[in-house]
């Protein structure tokens, strides 16, 4: 770097930073960073300012420049920061790059080595920006890996990350396709970010559709009069709806013979736009690539206007001779007031089925499966023309059990998985069709589980048991309730396969290293390779084709993976991905590996139950509330106590509060920790514009 750079970064961003040109230039240097580790401040100082002393250090940290520091780094002030990027860029491109830039990059880089990847990425867009024209097409690929982590890889917690980095990126990097996905994402999951404009250049509609799939739907409504297309919300003039991805702005592709390629209309779920289409055919497509297609309007009324008509004529003879029909759960509704159902006569045509007319019991989302496993039969109740609403209630079928007996051994198919168990299909072993017959649905409680290594019915939740939706599992009926209404049922071990059989000539105990095959939510499988180095020298060569199962309770001690509620498709390992891994078992229904990751270090939960007494008083985090307790996560992160005592500060206690309590009891053995509330830590609360030390 030299001089006539300083002089023209300290002509751009004035008092009083100006007053000290050495003080600016190094300032500027390091502003591409959000947050700025000191050994990338010294590699900076020493290649571009090989004359300064150490003090211009202490000098930057010291100054109104700094907002925050920590131990490892600290980050500039948000105002200061964005004007540094801005004056750096200016002079770039109004003195082209300095002398020695690319050795100054080449400095950074054992610094910039003490980020996390993603702000690393971050850092890169930044400095692209600020030295070069064209930095949009290169900041859009760094951002488009993001998405596809995010999207092929189930990383949501990546969002996180994008949801910060979009506030401190700046404005102009923000412009292309990929920041748009991001932003749509973040809002999907809850998360702060930008409104940012229909990206105008053109796009990956591959990696649109893909990422569509974690938007939720709405719907806009269409008419067409013989000259104009309208696409709007629903109204009495539009009440033909189509459902596209509810992003901001909704954005739908309007495709004619007068434009093949396509007219992209947006902003359709606020406002009405038109489109010049005439009475050719018409095609719109969503952003997830659903296409609608509207046939050539030859008559006084377009074609879909007599199909609407024709379809609610059906429906009107349906509801009035109490015809009954075939239908298929689709969802839960919104507010859980029902379910959403497709009817199978009239496969475009969604129903609503009430709680009260269903006489199914009130299921979760994740617990939907077992009425996804066939059809029903329904009848019509109401048939509201204008708001295009269809209301259904269910015909119970016959009541049998048919071979179903208490004590029999049977083999069942998983349909759902909940918290509290599984729900497992037995109308294929009773020989029950259905929708001719009521489902018989068995209730496979956690207690009732086979016992797994890494896996404790007292401990976790059935969600991350290792069997998944689909699997055919053996199971021992308990106990049936009058009219089928309550089938428990026990998880008896395989008459097939014996246990241990895949696992070759491994023992637990053994470190192995694995390649990741498959990401789901209760685990990861791996595909076995090789013993790790040194570990079993006088072992055998891993057979091929063996495969081991990290479930997730065995990804990490922190909390959320201890206790068996972490998503595993979140866990920072990618297909292909190597890791070495320690055998703790094998499964007693499928006989693969079980494998631990965690295992390879010792568990710091352990050393804290023992370091806890009655009295101990400890810092903690609010990570959830049950009636008056609420779950506090105390350091490490793999040991949760049950707090009471805290309603006088009810109001101030949420998920991520801080406290101080004493411990009351420990139990060694369960791992349970329970303890009494003292008051919240004051911590200070930053301003809306603030940022965090380190993001």
């Amino acid at each position: 770097m030299n001089e006539p750079f300083a002089q023209a970064i300290t002509a751009r961003i004035g008092r009083p930073l100006a007053d000290d040109p050495q003080l600016a230039q190094l300032a500027a240097l390091v502003c591409t960073a959000s947050f700025v580790p000191f050994p990338l401040l010294r590699d900076v100082r020493t290649h571009a300012l090989p004359g300064s002393a150490l003090a211009l250090e202490a000098r930057l940290c010291e100054s109104h420049v700094v907002e925050s520091i920590a131990s490892d780094g600290f980050v500039l002030h948000t105002r200061i920061r964005a004007v540094l990027r801005h004056a750096f860029r200016e002079t770039v491109r109004e003195n082209g790059p300095p002398p020695g830039t690319p050795a100054l990059r080449e400095a950074m880089a054992p610094g910039l080595e003490f980020l996390s990847p993603l702000l690393r990425l971050e850092e890169r867009i930044v400095w692209t920006f600020v030295t070069t024209d064209d930095f949009l097409a290169p900041a859009d690929e760094e951002l488009a890996l993001v998405v596809h982590s995010v999207v092929r890889q189930r990383r949501l917690r990546m969002l996180e990350w994008a949801s910060g980095a979009m506030l401190r990126l700046p404005e102009e990097v923000l412009k292309g396709p990929s920041a748009w996905l991001l932003a749509q994402l973040c809002r999907a999951v809850g998360l702060p970010h930008p409104d940012l404009a229909w990206p105008e250049s053109d796009f990956d509609r591959t990696l649109f559709s893909e990422a569509m799939a974690l938007v939720p739907q709405t719907v806009v409504g269409i008419a067409r009069d013989g000259s104009r297309l309208s696409v709007g919300p629903v109204s009495a003039e539009r009440r033909i709806g189509i459902r596209v991805p509810a992003t901001t702005p909704v954005t739908v592709r309007v495709v004619w013979e007068g434009q093949p390629r396509g007219e992209e209309v947006t902003g359709v779920d606020q406002a009405v736009r038109t489109v010049a289409c005439g009475r050719a055919a018409v095609e719109l497509v969503g952003l997830d690539g659903r296409v609608v297609r509207l046939g050539r309007f030859d008559g006084a009324r377009p074609p879909e206007e007599l199909q609407r008509s024709d379809l609610y004529d059906r429906l009107e003879e349906a509801r009035e001779t109490r015809r009954t029909l075939r239908a298929q759960v689709l969802s839960v509704s919104r507010r859980d007031t029902g379910y959403v159902v497709r009817l199978l006569e009239e496969p475009h045509v969604r129903a609503f089925l009430p709680h009260a007319r269903s006489e199914f019991p009130r299921l979760s989302s994740h617990g939907l499966g077992a009425l996804l496993d066939g059809a029903i039969h329904v009848r019509i109740d109401v048939v509201d023309r204008g708001s295009q609403a269809v209301v259904v209630s269910r015909v119970r079928a016959l009541l049998s059990r048919g071979t179903l007996a208490v004590g029999r051994r049977c083999r069942g198919r998983v349909v759902a998985k909940e918290v509290s168990g599984l729900l497992v299909s037995l109308n294929d072993a009773a020989e029950v069709a259905q929708p001719e017959y009521e489902p018989l649905l068995g209730k496979l409680d956690t207690r009732h589980l086979l016992p797994l290594p890494g896996w404790e019915a007292g401990l976790r939740s059935a969600r991350s048991y290792p069997v998944d939706v689909g699997d055919e599992i053996d199971v021992e009926v308990l106990s049936i309730a009058a009219g089928n209404r309550q089938i428990r049922l026990r998880m008896a071990r395989s008459q097939g396969q014996p246990a241990g059989s895949r696992g070759g000539n491994l023992q637990v105990g053994d470190h192995v290293v694995g390649v990741v095959r498959q990401k789901l939510y209760n685990g990861i499988r791996f595909e076995l390779r090789s013993s790790a180095s040194g570990r079993a020298p006088e072992r055998a060569p891993l057979g091929p084709g063996l495969t081991g199962l990290v479930q997730n309770t065995e990804l990490s001690w922190e909390g959320r993976w201890f206790f068996g509620g972490g998503d595993a498709r979140e866990y920072p390992l990618e297909e292909g991905d190597r890791s070495e891994m320690v055998v703790i078992g094998f499964h007693p229904v499928t006989g693969e590996v079980l494998a631990s990751v965690k295992r390879l270090v010792p568990d710091p939960g352990e050393v804290a139950i023992r370091q806890l007494r009655p009295g101990t008083e400890a810092f903690g985090i609010v990570v959830g509330r049950n009636n008056q307790a609420w779950r506090v996560r105390l350091e490490p992160w793999s040991v949760t106590a049950v707090m009471t005592g805290g309603r006088a500060a009810q109001h101030r206690l949420r998920n991520g509060v801080r406290v101080y309590l004493r411990i009351e009891a420990v139990n060694t053995l369960r791992r349970t920790i329970r303890a009494s509330f003292l008051r919240v830590v004051d911590t200070p609360v930053p301003a809306e514009d603030d940022e965090p030390a380190q993001p």
